[in-house]
């Protein structure tokens, strides 16, 4: 069986999306994922397998973060406000979802009634993550 393609996955806190937050009362994510040249953006991420978390202020990233989370292991990005905050920023270019998968192509091609069907323990924080916000904008 041949072993599916990885790639790194890189996590940090955005500063200027923070300050941003801060000065204007907006509730924008904060996480910025980059992924297979890629960025997104998160309120939230899970990982789905061994991460290691860097701090190196002598070697930042190329956008200046010196503390970040890396991963080869399939990760799942939340951003709670992507279906209801009307209000845009011009650093989010990205089309937002509530919910997206980065990792393998079987993982991020993957539906979720696909994943609770098979009832692996790993998936079921992500479920029950999903759950609970929408059970809580209600």
């Amino acid at each position: 069986m041949k072993k599916e393609k990885t790639a790194k996955t890189i996590v940090h806190v955005n500063q200027h999306m923070l300050k941003y937050n801060q000065k204007h009362g907006t509730d924008f994510p904060v996480l910025t994922v980059k992924h297979r040249g890629k960025t997104y953006y998160g309120h939230e991420v899970n990982y789905h397998g061994p991460s290691t978390t860097r701090y190196q202020p002598s070697r930042p990233l190329s956008c200046g973060a010196v503390c970040w989370v890396e991963t080869e292991g399939n990760v799942t990005v939340f951003d709670w406000t992507a279906k209801f905050q009307k209000e845009t920023h011009p650093m989010i270019t990205s089309e937002r979802k509530s919910m997206r998968r980065l990792g393998t192509k079987s993982w991020a091609g993957s539906e979720t009634a696909e994943l609770v069907k098979d009832s692996d323990e790993r998936f079921d924080l992500e479920l029950s993550t999903a759950i609970q916000h929408e059970l809580a904008k209600q």
